[in-house]
């Protein structure tokens, strides 16, 4: 069995995920997928054990994304004024037009996409920051096993450097601390320097272990 979505609004290019089956299996789904949309069929963010089932099926490593950690009870973050709250259905609207602005082409994920994100936990949050009653960024936090995982985070371009960021970190993790977790997680692009600096003064370090997204087509 597998899951297929559209990977953002911007392409013909298809997500799809292996719920269970063998590398035939799995190489007959994204031969029919590329042939349907005419696209790229991409695999999941993988760690390294799990894609060698995805390589025998004829897919091959796209992007190379390093995972980066911390442990919750050290390096406390700043205080903020800004407005973090759980979204409400009204709000979803907004996420998407951040997510539409904060990132370019592939790097979007769509409205499927966060819904995705949500439901890769148990437990999962969806935050957004408020400029007064403008909602400017979001993010999606999970919690599973012991550990919480930041799986997105966006702020508008015009708000980016105001500290909304930093703010919709600090309620992640306050989140993730809420329900238990010793442990947060995130991925980052390794020629994205921007965003290490960012994590790093907030505490969190490379784990050494990567994920990985591959292609087919």
């Amino acid at each position: 069995m597998a899951r297929a979505r559209p990977w953002n609004g911007d392409a013909v290019d298809v997500s799809l995920r292996l719920v269970r089956g063998s590398h035939p299996f799995l190489a007959a789904a994204a031969r029919t997928l590329a042939d349907f949309s005419g696209g790229t069929v991409y695999s999941p963010a993988l760690y390294a054990p799990a894609t060698r089932l995805w390589e025998k099926a004829g897919f091959r490593e796209h992007i190379r994304l390093e995972i980066m950690e911390r442990r919750l009870e050290r390096v406390a973050l700043p205080s903020s004024d800004h407005t973090i709250r759980p979204a409400q259905e009204a709000d979803q609207a907004s996420v998407s037009r951040i997510d539409d602005r904060a990132f370019e082409g592939f790097w979007r994920i769509g409205d499927l996409g966060i819904e995705e994100a949500m439901s890769a936990t148990s437990r999962s949050v969806l935050l957004v920051a408020e400029d007064t009653s403008e909602v400017v960024g979001y993010a999606v936090v999970g919690a599973q096993l012991g550990r919480s995982f930041l799986q997105r985070i966006a702020v508008l371009p015009e708000h980016q450097g105001a500290g909304y960021g930093q703010s919709l970190l600090a309620g992640s993790i306050e989140w993730a601390t809420g329900q238990g977790t010793g442990t947060m997680l995130l991925n980052v692009r390794p020629e994205n320097g921007q965003a290490r600096d960012f994590y790093e003064r907030a505490g969190f370090a490379a784990s050494g272990e990567h994920l990985s997204v591959l292609r087919f087509d």
